[in-house]
Protein backbone atom coordinates (compact mmCIF):
# COMPACT_ATOMS: atom_id res chain seq x y z
CA UNK A 1 0.00 0.00 0.00
CA UNK A 2 1.21 3.49 -0.85
CA UNK A 3 2.28 5.19 2.38
CA UNK A 4 0.50 8.39 1.31
CA UNK A 5 -2.80 6.49 1.29
CA UNK A 6 -2.45 5.41 4.92
CA UNK A 7 -4.76 7.37 7.24
CA UNK A 8 -4.10 7.68 10.93
CA UNK A 9 -1.07 8.08 13.18
CA UNK A 10 1.54 5.31 13.40
CA UNK A 11 4.27 5.09 16.02
CA UNK A 12 7.12 2.63 15.62
CA UNK A 13 9.71 2.05 18.32
CA UNK A 14 9.18 5.56 19.75
CA UNK A 15 11.07 6.66 22.86
CA UNK A 16 11.15 10.15 24.38
CA UNK A 17 11.89 11.99 27.58
CA UNK A 18 13.50 15.04 29.12
CA UNK A 19 17.04 16.05 30.08
CA UNK A 20 18.49 12.68 29.17
CA UNK A 21 15.87 10.69 31.08
CA UNK A 22 13.71 8.34 29.02
CA UNK A 23 10.02 8.52 29.99
CA UNK A 24 8.31 6.46 27.26
CA UNK A 25 10.10 3.47 25.79
CA UNK A 26 9.83 1.60 22.48
CA UNK A 27 6.19 2.53 21.82
CA UNK A 28 4.38 0.91 18.88
CA UNK A 29 0.86 2.28 18.39
CA UNK A 30 -1.73 3.09 15.76
CA UNK A 31 -4.32 5.83 16.21
CA UNK A 32 -7.11 5.39 13.63
CA UNK A 33 -8.31 8.41 11.67
CA UNK A 34 -11.79 9.68 12.43
CA UNK A 35 -11.89 8.04 15.87
CA UNK A 36 -11.46 9.16 19.48
CA UNK A 37 -8.58 7.55 21.36
CA UNK A 38 -8.11 8.10 25.10
CA UNK A 39 -4.72 7.59 26.75
CA UNK A 40 -5.13 6.50 30.37
CA UNK A 41 -2.69 5.77 33.15
CA UNK A 42 -1.46 6.84 36.56
CA UNK A 43 0.25 10.18 37.17
CA UNK A 44 3.79 10.08 35.84
CA UNK A 45 3.12 7.12 33.57
CA UNK A 46 4.16 9.00 30.41
CA UNK A 47 0.81 10.09 28.95
CA UNK A 48 1.69 13.74 28.39
CA UNK A 49 5.18 12.87 27.16
CA UNK A 50 3.64 10.59 24.54
CA UNK A 51 1.23 13.31 23.41
CA UNK A 52 3.99 15.94 23.24
CA UNK A 53 6.18 13.64 21.16
CA UNK A 54 3.28 12.99 18.76
CA UNK A 55 2.78 16.75 18.40
CA UNK A 56 6.47 17.26 17.64
CA UNK A 57 6.97 19.40 20.73
CA UNK A 58 9.83 17.28 22.09
CA UNK A 59 12.55 15.21 20.45
CA UNK A 60 11.94 11.51 20.03
CA UNK A 61 13.66 8.41 18.72
CA UNK A 62 11.84 6.09 16.32
CA UNK A 63 9.18 6.92 13.76
CA UNK A 64 5.95 8.93 14.04
CA UNK A 65 3.98 9.21 10.81
CA UNK A 66 0.69 11.02 10.18
CA UNK A 67 -1.31 9.87 7.18
CA UNK A 68 1.83 8.17 5.89
CA UNK A 69 4.15 11.19 6.22
CA UNK A 70 6.94 11.34 8.79
CA UNK A 71 6.25 14.01 11.41
CA UNK A 72 9.85 15.21 11.43
CA UNK A 73 9.69 15.91 7.68
CA UNK A 74 6.68 18.26 7.93
CA UNK A 75 6.99 22.02 7.80
CA UNK A 76 5.52 23.94 10.74
CA UNK A 77 2.60 25.11 8.56
CA UNK A 78 1.87 21.57 7.36
CA UNK A 79 2.09 20.30 10.93
CA UNK A 80 -0.40 22.99 12.02
CA UNK A 81 -2.78 21.81 9.29
CA UNK A 82 -2.52 18.27 10.63
CA UNK A 83 -2.37 18.80 14.39
CA UNK A 84 -4.03 21.17 16.86
CA UNK A 85 -3.07 20.60 20.48
CA UNK A 86 -4.55 21.78 23.75
CA UNK A 87 -1.81 21.47 26.36
CA UNK A 88 -2.26 21.64 30.10
CA UNK A 89 -2.49 25.25 31.19
CA UNK A 90 0.35 27.11 32.85
CA UNK A 91 0.54 30.49 34.55
CA UNK A 92 2.56 32.24 31.80
CA UNK A 93 0.19 34.60 29.98
CA UNK A 94 0.81 37.26 27.36
CA UNK A 95 -1.12 40.53 27.10
CA UNK A 96 -3.63 39.45 24.46
CA UNK A 97 -7.37 39.75 24.48
CA UNK A 98 -9.66 36.75 24.23
CA UNK A 99 -10.46 37.56 20.60
CA UNK A 100 -6.78 37.98 19.69
CA UNK A 101 -5.92 34.69 21.37
CA UNK A 102 -8.60 32.76 19.49
CA UNK A 103 -7.54 34.43 16.24
CA UNK A 104 -4.03 33.04 16.70
CA UNK A 105 -5.52 29.64 15.94
CA UNK A 106 -6.00 30.86 12.35
CA UNK A 107 -2.37 31.76 11.76
CA UNK A 108 -1.85 28.98 9.21
CA UNK A 109 -4.53 30.59 7.03
CA UNK A 110 -3.15 34.13 7.33
CA UNK A 111 -0.05 36.04 6.24
CA UNK A 112 0.33 37.38 9.78
CA UNK A 113 -1.37 36.85 13.11
CA UNK A 114 -2.65 40.40 13.35
CA UNK A 115 -3.06 41.15 9.65
CA UNK A 116 -6.51 41.72 8.21
CA UNK A 117 -7.91 38.23 7.70
CA UNK A 118 -10.42 37.28 5.07
CA UNK A 119 -14.08 36.84 5.86
CA UNK A 120 -13.79 33.08 6.39
CA UNK A 121 -11.16 33.56 9.08
CA UNK A 122 -13.30 36.03 10.99
CA UNK A 123 -16.36 33.80 10.65
CA UNK A 124 -14.40 30.86 12.04
CA UNK A 125 -13.11 32.88 14.99
CA UNK A 126 -16.62 34.14 15.75
CA UNK A 127 -18.13 30.64 15.50
CA UNK A 128 -15.50 29.14 17.80
CA UNK A 129 -16.02 31.88 20.38
CA UNK A 130 -19.77 31.34 20.24
CA UNK A 131 -19.36 27.58 20.69
CA UNK A 132 -17.13 28.19 23.71
CA UNK A 133 -19.55 30.80 25.13
CA UNK A 134 -16.88 33.49 25.35
CA UNK A 135 -18.20 36.21 23.02
CA UNK A 136 -19.17 38.38 26.00
CA UNK A 137 -15.56 38.47 27.23
CA UNK A 138 -13.88 38.93 23.83
CA UNK A 139 -12.22 42.22 24.78
CA UNK A 140 -10.92 41.03 28.15
CA UNK A 141 -7.25 40.20 28.53
CA UNK A 142 -6.59 36.55 29.19
CA UNK A 143 -4.72 37.35 32.40
CA UNK A 144 -8.02 38.62 33.83
CA UNK A 145 -9.89 35.36 33.32
CA UNK A 146 -10.83 32.52 35.65
CA UNK A 147 -9.36 29.07 35.04
CA UNK A 148 -12.56 27.84 33.42
CA UNK A 149 -12.85 30.85 31.13
CA UNK A 150 -9.22 30.53 30.09
CA UNK A 151 -9.64 26.85 29.29
CA UNK A 152 -12.60 27.68 27.03
CA UNK A 153 -10.53 30.36 25.26
CA UNK A 154 -7.76 27.87 24.52
CA UNK A 155 -10.31 25.30 23.35
CA UNK A 156 -11.79 27.91 20.99
CA UNK A 157 -8.30 28.71 19.69
CA UNK A 158 -7.62 25.03 19.08
CA UNK A 159 -10.89 24.48 17.19
CA UNK A 160 -10.25 27.65 15.16
CA UNK A 161 -7.08 26.02 13.84
CA UNK A 162 -9.34 23.48 12.09
CA UNK A 163 -6.68 20.77 11.96
CA UNK A 164 -7.35 17.17 10.98
CA UNK A 165 -6.08 15.76 14.29
CA UNK A 166 -6.96 17.11 17.72
CA UNK A 167 -4.66 16.41 20.69
CA UNK A 168 -6.06 17.17 24.14
CA UNK A 169 -4.20 17.03 27.45
CA UNK A 170 -6.75 17.05 30.28
CA UNK A 171 -9.22 19.22 28.33
CA UNK A 172 -11.90 19.35 31.02
CA UNK A 173 -9.64 20.91 33.67
CA UNK A 174 -11.46 23.83 35.37
CA UNK A 175 -14.60 23.37 33.24
CA UNK A 176 -18.07 23.42 34.76
CA UNK A 177 -20.24 20.38 34.05
CA UNK A 178 -22.24 22.04 31.27
CA UNK A 179 -19.06 22.95 29.41
CA UNK A 180 -17.63 19.46 29.93
CA UNK A 181 -20.77 18.00 28.44
CA UNK A 182 -20.68 20.44 25.53
CA UNK A 183 -17.06 19.56 24.79
CA UNK A 184 -17.78 15.83 24.84
CA UNK A 185 -20.64 16.27 22.39
CA UNK A 186 -18.54 18.46 20.13
CA UNK A 187 -15.78 15.86 20.00
CA UNK A 188 -18.27 13.08 19.25
CA UNK A 189 -19.90 15.11 16.47
CA UNK A 190 -16.74 16.60 14.97
CA UNK A 191 -15.69 13.72 12.70
CA UNK A 192 -12.13 14.70 13.67
CA UNK A 193 -9.39 12.34 14.72
CA UNK A 194 -8.97 12.89 18.47
CA UNK A 195 -6.23 11.75 20.84
CA UNK A 196 -6.76 12.79 24.44
CA UNK A 197 -5.11 12.32 27.81
CA UNK A 198 -7.83 12.00 30.41
CA UNK A 199 -7.96 11.59 34.19
CA UNK A 200 -11.74 11.12 34.07
CA UNK A 201 -11.75 7.39 33.35
CA UNK A 202 -15.53 7.02 33.27
CA UNK A 203 -15.94 9.76 30.66
CA UNK A 204 -13.06 8.41 28.58
CA UNK A 205 -14.69 4.98 28.52
CA UNK A 206 -17.98 6.58 27.50
CA UNK A 207 -16.80 8.65 24.53
CA UNK A 208 -13.63 6.95 23.23
CA UNK A 209 -13.55 4.36 20.48
CA UNK A 210 -10.10 3.17 21.51
CA UNK A 211 -8.30 3.11 24.86
CA UNK A 212 -4.51 3.09 25.29
CA UNK A 213 -3.22 2.18 28.74
CA UNK A 214 0.26 3.26 29.84
CA UNK A 215 2.21 2.25 32.91
CA UNK A 216 5.83 3.14 33.71
CA UNK A 217 6.34 4.50 30.20
CA UNK A 218 5.16 1.36 28.46
CA UNK A 219 1.91 0.59 26.66
CA UNK A 220 0.24 -2.21 28.60
CA UNK A 221 -2.98 -2.59 26.61
CA UNK A 222 -4.88 -1.23 23.61
CA UNK A 223 -8.50 -1.98 22.86
CA UNK A 224 -12.10 -0.85 22.86
CA UNK A 225 -13.63 0.28 26.18
CA UNK A 226 -15.48 -3.04 26.45
CA UNK A 227 -12.28 -5.01 25.89
CA UNK A 228 -10.29 -2.94 28.39
CA UNK A 229 -12.95 -3.48 31.05
CA UNK A 230 -13.51 -7.18 30.45
CA UNK A 231 -9.90 -8.33 30.28
CA UNK A 232 -8.79 -6.74 33.55
CA UNK A 233 -6.12 -4.53 31.98
CA UNK A 234 -7.73 -1.34 33.32
CA UNK A 235 -7.26 -2.57 36.89
CA UNK A 236 -3.67 -3.55 36.17
CA UNK A 237 -2.81 -0.15 34.72
CA UNK A 238 -4.01 1.66 37.87
CA UNK A 239 -2.96 -0.97 40.43
CA UNK A 240 -6.44 -1.02 41.93
CA UNK A 241 -9.94 -2.31 41.29
CA UNK A 242 -11.04 0.53 39.02
CA UNK A 243 -13.93 -1.51 37.66
CA UNK A 244 -15.56 -1.91 41.07
CA UNK A 245 -14.74 1.66 42.12
CA UNK A 246 -16.54 3.05 39.07
CA UNK A 247 -19.34 0.54 39.31
CA UNK A 248 -18.50 -0.89 35.89
CA UNK A 249 -18.99 -4.45 37.15
CA UNK A 250 -22.69 -3.60 37.44
CA UNK A 251 -22.99 -2.24 33.94
CA UNK A 252 -22.14 -3.68 30.58
CA UNK A 253 -20.70 -1.03 28.28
Amino acid sequence: MNQKNIKGISLKNVSAGYKGKTIIKDIDLYFPAGKITAILGENGSGKTTLLRAMAGLIKYDGSISIDGEELSDMSSRKRAAKIAMLAQMNSAYFSFTVEETVKMGRYRFSKGIFSESDKNNWLSVEKCMQDADITDIRKKYIGELSGGQLQRVYLAQMFAQDSEYIFLDEPTNHLDLKYRSALEQRLLNSNKSVVMVYHDIATALKIAHQIVLIKYGNVTAVGSPAEIISNGSLNEAFSMDVISYLGLNKKII
